[in-house]
C-alpha cells in the first residue's frame, strides 16, 4: 500500500514527492528491492519476506521521496507498535545533495511517532555525516563515541519500557526484531550478549537477528525471548549449532536486562535440547544470574580464559560453561 504525505520543493528546484510504503507493498515490490538491491544479504531477506506478508506481526514502512515516478530516496522503519529500528537510509547517488534526506527523515520521524511509536534505535558511524544527521532528529548514542543510537519520544521512555514486570518465555517472530535490538543496546549487563551473532557490548542487534534467521535450518537454531506484560523484550536466549567445529558443538547465548536479572532460567528450560551433543555457553566473569540459570540447568565450569575479554586496560575472564546431553 502507498500513501502520498505530501510534496517538498528541492534544493535544485524540482519537486520531490514524499510517500509511505507499507509492506506488502504491492506493485511497489519490485522498484523498492531493486533500489535497496545493493544491500544483500541477509539484508533482502527482510526485504523479500515483508513483500510476501511472511514477516508476522512486524510492520515494515519505506517512506520514500520520488521525482517523475521513479524512488530517488528511502527511510525504512520497521516497528512493532511501540519500538522501531530506522534504517536503509540511502539517496542515489545522482541524486544527493538535494535534501531528500532530510525530508524524509523528517516523514519517518513525524509518521513513527503518530503511530504511538515511542523509541527507535539505529547504527551508524560514530561521528560520520550521518551520525549527525540523526543527532539532528533526536536520536543520542547510548555510550559515549558509539554510533549506536536511541530515539525517545520521552525522556524516561527506554526506562519505562525495561520497568521491571511479570514475565512470559515465548517463540522469537519477526515482532521482537526491533525490541531485541534495543535490548542488546543497552549499557547496563553482561557484555557477551550473542557470541554467535558477534554482539559483545552495547551493540545492537539488528543484523544479528537477520543472520540468525537465515542460518536457522542450517544450523538447528532456536531463540527464544523473554516478554514482559507489556511485550516489552527483556532477554533472549539463542541455542544453535556452532560451524566452526565438527563434532555436534551447540553455543548457547543467554542474556537478560539486569532489571529481569533471575529468570534467565526461564529462558534456558524452555530450549529444546540436542541429543548427544555439547552445548557451550560463554560468560563474561562474574555474571552470577546467568551462571546461576545454567548451573541449576546441569551446565558445569569447564575452562576459564583469563583476560579473553578488553578492554585491555581491565581485562575480564570468560568463563565456559558446559553441558553434555
Amino acid at each position: 500500500m502507498i500513501r502520498t504525505l505530501g510534496h517538498a520543493r528541492l534544493k535544485s528546484g524540482e519537486r520531490l514527492r514524499i510517500a509511505a510504503l507499507t509492506a506488502p507493498a504491492g506493485r511497489y515490490a519490485g522498484p523498492i528491492r531493486q533500489f535497496l538491491s545493493h544491500k544483500g544479504q541477509p539484508w533482502m531477506m527482510h526485504v523479500d519476506l515483508a513483500n510476501e506478508g511472511r514477516t508476522d506481526a512486524l510492520r515494515t514502512t519505506y517512506y520514500v521521496g520520488m521525482i517523475g515516478g521513479e524512488i530517488v530516496g528511502n527511510v525504512m522503519i520497521v516497528d512493532d507498535g511501540r519500538v522501531g529500528i530506522l534504517g536503509h537510509v540511502f539517496t542515489r547517488p545522482d541524486q544527493r545533495r538535494k535534501g531528500i534526506c532530510q525530508h524524509l527523515m523528517a516523514a519517518a520521524m513525524k509518521g513513527f511517532q503518530a503511530a504511538g511509536g515511542d523509541i527507535l534505535t539505529l547504527g551508524t558511524g560514530y561521528n560520520s555525516p550521518a551520525y549527525w544527521i540523526y543527532h539532528g532528529f533526536g536520536f543520542r548514542g547510548v555510550q559515549p563515541d558509539s554510533g549506536y543510537m536511541v530515539f525517545q519520544t520521552r525522556q524516561d521512555a527506554v526506562a519505562r519500557y525495561f520497568a521491571p514486570a511479570r514475565v512470559r518465555v515465548a517463540d522469537a517472530s519477526w515482532e521482537h526484531w526491533p525490541g531485541l535490538s534495543l535490548l542488546f543496546m543497552q549499557p547496563a549487563g553482561d557484555r557477551i550478549r550473542s557470541l554467535a551473532c558477534k554482539v559483545i557490548g552495547s551493540v545492537g542487534f539488528e543484523e544479528g537477528f537477520l543472520l540468525s534467521q537465515s542460518q536457522r535450518e542450517r544450523l538447528a537454531g532456536q531463540m527464544k525471548v523473554l516478554l514482559a506484560r507489556s511485550g516489552a523484550v527483556a532477554g533472549a536466549a539463542i541455542l544453535q549449532r556452532d560451524p566452526r567445529w565438527p563434532a555436534p558443538v551447540h553455543l548457547l547465548d543467554l542474556f537478560v536486562h539486569p532489571n529481569f536479572n533471575g529468570e534467565e532460567g526461564r529462558l534456558v528450560r524452555a530450549l529444546r535440547l540436542p541429543e548427544r551433543a555439547k552445548v557451550q555457553a560463554y560468560l563474561d566473569l562474574p555474571s552470577a544470574s546467568r551462571a546461576a540459570a545454567l548451573s541449576g540447568a546441569g551446565y558445569s565450569v569447564e575452562a576459564t580464559l583469563r583476560g579473553q575479554l578488553g578492554p585491555p586496560d581491565a581485562p575480564a575472564d570468560v568463563a565456559i560453561l558446559t553441558l553434555r546431553t
